[in-house]
């Protein structure tokens, strides 16, 4: 896979068919699709496609539900002028105080599976490297941040909140300095 990525596609069924759309760009904007399509050996079609998928599973909702980017080494250097014990409070706010919020305006219900599907448009979003597979009830998850060991903390303590907070039946983390590994039972 390109990048040394290593993504699992979840296939979701749907009721409603897919359909034909015939869409106009600026001819700049066509050329620049065209270039990313090619390097990424996908069709132009499939492009289209995973964009707009990620703009209405995610972006188009990112804002409204209370986020923003900002440069990954000005994240990585705030958070670092944290202690550890710092770290877990900051997640835990985060978890408790906005999460819900934020879970419900962009997946438009407060569920495990909610969760682990904005886990996984949230990384997409970021272009970490990952690994999602799931067997029975569990879910596995690889994520390679490479933004710190606080970053692992943080997220490992804001995950564990809210799959406790969503009723999780059984969760494992492991963090490194850039990566946080889980498996938890749904």
């Amino acid at each position: 896979m390109s990048n040394g990525r290593l993504i699992k596609s979840q296939l979701k069924s749907s009721s409603i068919p897919s359909g034909n759309v015939t869409l106009r760009f600026d001819g700049d904007v066509l050329e620049q699709l065209r270039k990313e399509a090619n390097q990424k050996r996908v069709s132009l079609n499939t492009l289209a496609s995973q964009i707009f998928k990620t703009h209405t599973e995610f972006s188009g909702a990112a804002a409204k539900a209370g986020m923003i980017s900002f440069p990954k080494n000005l994240l990585i250097r705030l958070m670092n002028r944290l202690s550890e014990d710092e770290v877990k409070q900051l997640s835990q706010e985060i978890a408790k105080n906005e999460m819900k919020d934020m879970l419900l305006m962009i997946k438009r219900q407060y569920s495990m599976e909610a969760f682990i599907d904005l886990i996984e448009s949230w990384i997409r979003v970021c272009g970490f490297p990952f690994t999602h597979d799931q067997s029975g009830n569990t879910h596995n998850f690889i994520i390679q941040h490479d933004m710190g060991k606080r970053w692992s903390i943080y997220l490992a303590e804001l995950f564990k909140f809210v799959f406790n907070d969503l009723g999780t039946k059984w969760a494992d983390f492991q963090t490194t300095d850039n990566t946080i590994t889980f498996n938890v039972d749904v």
